[in-house]
């Protein structure tokens, strides 16, 4: 019991995910159309300047089920990034890429898609999404780079989302799972090689 107090990030956000969704009405089976609208995160709300919703957007769910997911994958991988990594660095490293992640599939990658008219119509500009898999994923690529046979392990993941794109192509979510999985495993990657490239830290006289 006493390990969980090593690990404040991923109870703070499991209690502020669960209180979002509460107060939003998610526990009655979905999350309201009114609470999606005026919380959930589009590519035209940032476009108008509502960038409140990269952090509203977050913590919500359009579903029950949809939240009982993602609180369990809340709670595996901040609580093992942060286990490893420490509380400042998940936040960080969670936090950097869920935003970047975010905005590069809103205003890069869905604007592509739109304009190639690949199954993708100018509505999913108007779409609003809630979820924080971006972020989730963002740690699941850092956590991999940390792993002995990291390649085979990011191509595993790689491999799984896309075969999820190929059944069931969400634009939105499925984009930025794979995007935010590479973020995060960039991040990492840097974060690394910056560290081993400063050396130990010199003893304090």
């Amino acid at each position: 019991m006493t390990g969980l107090f090593r690990l404040p990030f991923m109870l703070t956000f499991l209690l502020v995910m669960a209180s979002f969704n509460w107060l939003a009405g998610t526990f009655s089976g979905i999350l309201p159309q009114h609470a999606l609208t005026a919380w959930g995160i589009s590519h035209h709300s940032i476009l108008n300047g509502e960038v409140f919703r990269l952090m509203t957007g977050t913590f919500l769910s359009h579903d029950f089920g949809m939240f009982v997911r993602q609180f369990c994958f809340a709670a595996v991988v901040i609580g093992a990034y942060e286990w490893g990594e420490g509380t400042w660095r998940a936040l960080a490293v969670f936090f950097t890429v869920d935003i970047l992640g975010s905005l590069l599939v809103l205003f890069g990658v869905l604007p592509l898609l739109v304009g190639l008219h690949y199954t993708v119509g100018e509505a999913e500009l108007l779409t609003h999404d809630v979820g924080m898999s971006a972020g989730g994923f963002g740690l699941l690529g850092a956590i991999l780079a940390n792993r002995p046979r990291r390649w085979l392990m990011l191509s595993l993941a790689t491999l799984g989302i896309l075969g999820k794109m190929w059944l069931d192509f969400e634009p939105i979510a499925d984009t930025a799972h794979l995007l935010c999985l590479f973020l995060g495993f960039g991040l990492q990657t840097f974060l690394k090689t910056w560290h081993v490239a400063r050396g130990p830290a010199e003893p304090s006289r």
